[in-house]
């Protein structure tokens, strides 16, 4: 694929991912975690192109939107390692990608919590 059709496809994906975060937060979403499952998808579809299926696959398909409230998403990784391991080596991509979308929220990474039996 040349880069010129390249860089038009990127546009519009991008475009098209604009019109969704907007509609997204410019519907009365009153409850918390419908919410949040809207806003991880977007976030995911972005990160699927810009990684990769590969990449997507090992460290964010298993990922679990919980709730968004007060401007701050709440994920839910399967593992401890992997929670850490996006938060050290993705978070600032997740944060570019909301920052890029003039949204104005937090999203946090989090692990399920062990039980001590």
């Amino acid at each position: 694929m040349n880069a010129a059709l390249n860089k038009k496809l990127h546009r519009k994906l991008q475009k098209e991912l604009n019109k969704r975060i907007k509609e997204t937060f410019s519907n009365t979403i009153d409850n918390p975690v419908l919410k949040a499952h809207k806003t991880w998808a977007i976030i995911s579809e972005q990160l699927l192109a810009m990684l990769g299926d590969e990449v997507h696959n090992q460290w964010f398909r298993s990922v679990q939107p919980l709730v968004m409230k007060n401007n701050i998403l709440i994920v839910s990784a399967n593992t401890p390692f992997a929670a850490q391991w996006i938060n050290t080596h993705y978070q600032e991509l997740v944060d570019a990608l909301i920052l890029a979308q003039d949204q104005k929220y937090s999203c946090f990474f989090i692990a399920p919590s062990r039980n001590p039996n």
